[in-house]
């Protein structure tokens, strides 16, 4: 059984980087959003909201194809 993770507000300082991007302040706010709601770190929010969008896409991808068929 997952252990259930306490929500703590993610601090400025979580002490992981992500290693080498530029990122625009706009997105790196959104990062710290994500981090509070899933009550994870950077690496587990970023790889989260990558998996949600390309699922979201392939999606959107598969519903216009069988529109169109």
């Amino acid at each position: 059984m997952k252990e259930q993770k306490t929500k703590n507000p993610v601090s400025k300082r979580s002490g992981k980087n992500t290693r080498g991007y530029r990122l625009k302040p706009s997105t790196h706010k959104m990062i710290v959003k994500i981090q509070n709601l899933l009550g994870s770190d950077q690496d587990e929010a970023i790889a989260s909201a990558c998996t949600m969008l390309y699922n979201d896409l392939k999606n959107s991808n598969n519903e216009s194809a069988n529109k169109s068929q």
